[in-house]
């Protein structure tokens, strides 16, 4: 049984240049986007591992991106960045039951092509 444990923690991650929601799906061959997918979840991961594990009971994400797309085009961030947190074990699954809200704002103050993702959530306790 998943109990929170009501400790609130976050994990902040930075995600470099990613391409446009439209250039990925547009035309491009299933091993392109696979390759951008295992790209930008690496690296993602890398930054990950600097943290202490702590699953969480469901996940908030805050997006801030500074690309050149129009916001909506900029989710790419958040889908590789998502999925490397899953692969990680931050969160149990991406459904709507464990991740709650996705918020992104463009953030001029942040380094050219990049995004800074923030997931916030309660403490599974590991115990039950």
């Amino acid at each position: 049984m998943r109990v929170p444990t009501g400790r609130l923690t976050s994990y902040t991650v930075t995600v470099g240049k990613v391409p446009s929601l439209n250039a990925f799906y547009a035309s491009k061959h299933w091993t392109v986007r696979a390759k951008a997918k295992e790209k930008h979840c690496g690296e993602v991961l890398k930054q990950l591992d600097q943290f202490d594990k702590y699953e969480l009971d469901h996940v908030s994400i805050k997006c801030r991106v500074h690309y050149r797309y129009d916001l909506d085009n900029s989710v790419m961030a958040i889908k590789f960045a998502l999925d490397a947190f899953k692969q990680w074990g931050g969160v149990k699954d991406d459904s709507p039951k464990y991740v709650d809200r996705i918020k992104m704002t463009y953030d001029p103050s942040l380094p050219k092509d990049t995004a800074e993702i923030i997931f916030e959530g309660l403490i599974v306790d590991s115990e039950s």
